[in-house]
């Protein structure tokens, strides 16, 4: 997403700064509620999410960054998972294909102790690979208008317009 302000740098930072509640520690007392957009800056980069009473680790995040432009400021970000759900799904996808992969390499003994078969075995691992997409699929339903309310919350603070 690409945003264009009339306005400076310094003035997008001073205006994101006082109209987020940062990060839940600071000023929390006076966010709106859920929908309150949360943020996170360092330096002219900063991380927005939506406030709320229950917990979505797979909910967008927007990560975005001011540049200096001829008129302004430009606003250049996307919307991804927060780093610690993406890295939960690396290695939950990770170790599901050295679960798969193990017994094509590893050979079983003739009469196997626990009697599971290898149908059920990649069923299973089917099941959880479902899972896993299930867990992406249903966060990103329930965080479904948190990115139009980012959008929405960043053209109106800092009077920006799409590029």
């Amino acid at each position: 997403m690409k945003l264009h302000s009339n306005i400076s740098i310094a003035e997008c930072r001073t205006r994101l700064g006082s109209a987020t509640d940062l990060g839940g520690m600071a000023l929390s007392w006076d966010a709106e509620g859920p929908g309150a957009v949360v943020g996170e800056f360092r330096g002219q980069a900063f991380r927005l999410h939506t406030r709320k009473y229950y917990q979505n680790a797979f909910a967008p995040f927007f990560y975005g960054r001011l540049s200096t432009a001829d008129k302004g400021a430009d606003l250049e970000g996307r919307f991804r998972m927060h780093p610690f759900a993406r890295l939960f799904l690396v290695f939950w996808f990770a170790l599901l294909m050295v679960f798969a992969v193990a017994p094509l390499i590893v050979p079983a003994a003739k009469h196997a102790a626990s009697g599971l078969n290898r149908n059920w075995y990649y069923a299973g691992l089917g099941i959880l690979a479902l899972l896993g997409v299930a867990f992406v699929l249903i966060g990103k339903w329930l965080g479904g208008g948190e990115q139009q309310v980012i959008h929405g919350f960043l053209k109106s603070t800092l009077d920006a317009n799409d590029e």
